[in-house]
């Protein structure tokens, strides 16, 4: 199971300073230091994924949550790090920065004696479906070019939310009873981990397995 917000709508890039100031962006949390313009970089990039989760990363439980139905929990979080904003003839992208991404554990949690390589593998496919909803959104976040600083605030905005709406529905999809129902169906689970691991090995975007 994985948590119900995804982490980066909890980034959502700050407004742009006023006209005439120092370009500057960041994000609400952590916050990051806002530079001028700069030379071409290699833009956005995401770091923490491929990663192969550890029990070791979830808190031990010796039940589950009361009115809880799941054996275990997956929390993803994704920092953004420094920001920067490159202006290219006379139009705004973002320059470096990397998103890193990890196994929140204060959110994390297993009972403990229902640890096992099948549960473990079903909460990996949470963390993969994040992660490979995460490249989509720096790939996307890198094409992105505006005429202004607030243009270029509010698309990567739009794009960080489409990405955070994509991944919480391949996510409910994933649990639903008519897909691995949390994993108990093999089956199904089977099917998820193959789709994952051609999407990894490729630019394709990850959908439900038919």
């Amino acid at each position: 199971m994985c948590e119900d917000q995804s982490p980066a709508r909890r980034n959502n890039p700050a407004v742009p300073s006023p006209a005439g100031s120092p370009p500057h962006a960041g994000f609400r949390s952590p916050a990051p230091v806002g530079v001028a313009a700069e030379a071409p970089t290699s833009g956005p990039a995401l770091n923490g994924w491929p990663h192969q989760v550890a029990w070791s990363e979830f808190r031990s439980r010796t039940s589950r949550p009361r009115g809880g139905s799941e054996d275990a929990q997956i929390a993803v979080q994704l920092r953004p790090g420094r920001l920067s904003i490159v202006r290219e003839n006379e139009r705004f992208r973002l320059g470096n920065v990397t998103f890193q991404m990890g196994v929140d554990r204060t959110g994390s949690w297993v009972v403990s004696s229902q640890m096992s390589d099948t549960l473990l593998a079903h909460e990996q496919g949470h963390y993969d479906i994040a992660g490979l909803c995460y490249r989509d959104m720096v790939a996307d976040l890198r094409r992105l070019s505006e005429r202004t600083q607030r243009s270029l605030a509010r698309a990567v905005r739009r794009t960080m939310r489409e990405h955070d709406q994509r991944a919480d529905a391949l996510s409910a999809e994933y649990d639903s009873l008519q897909q691995t129902d949390h994993g108990v169906s093999s089956q199904r689970q089977q099917a998820w981990e193959s789709q994952i691991q051609a999407c990894k090995r490729s630019v394709a975007r990850l959908t439900a397995p038919s």
